[in-house]
């Protein structure tokens, strides 16, 4: 296989999942906004770490620091984040969840996984399990990608 023929087919996917987040996250926000998209991965990914500074968080998001300092700081004003100084050294500074924010999150993720369910209740149970093999051998080979 040709390497434009797979450019081809990732441009075609890609276009389908942009689509697909768009409908994901207008559901999502159709009943109450909570957290915008990129408040609800950044807070995703600091649950992941349970602390993490802001330059790994900037790689891991790819968003420059400065637009995540700003997000960042809202979420600490709406006390979803608190700031830790590092022991070792006071110049790093670390961002954890609350518990707030860990309630917030969690119920963000819920309606999330129901809403992507709704979807994935279109296919049958074949169509199903494909999906899930495909995503599963794909995933990683597109994270090298990075």
């Amino acid at each position: 296989m040709e390497n434009r023929e797979i450019s081809v087919l990732m441009m075609e996917n890609m276009n389908h999942l942009s689509n697909l987040i768009k409908i994901v996250n207008d559901e999502r926000n159709s009943s109450e906004k909570i957290l915008t998209e990129r408040q609800f991965f950044a807070l995703v990914s600091i649950r992941k770490h349970k602390k993490i500074e802001l330059k790994n968080l900037s790689k891991d998001l790819y968003v420059s620091t400065s637009s995540l300092c700003i997000l960042l700081n809202k979420l600490v004003e709406q006390e979803y984040v608190y700031r830790e100084e590092d022991t070792k050294d006071r110049r790093n500074t670390f961002y954890c969840i609350s518990e707030k924010g860990d309630r917030i999150v969690k119920a963000e993720i819920d309606k999330f996984l129901g809403i992507i369910g709704t979807k994935v209740n279109k296919l049958d149970i074949n169509q199903k399990e494909k999906l899930f093999n495909c995503l599963s051998e794909v995933n990683p080979m597109i994270k090298k990608l990075f």
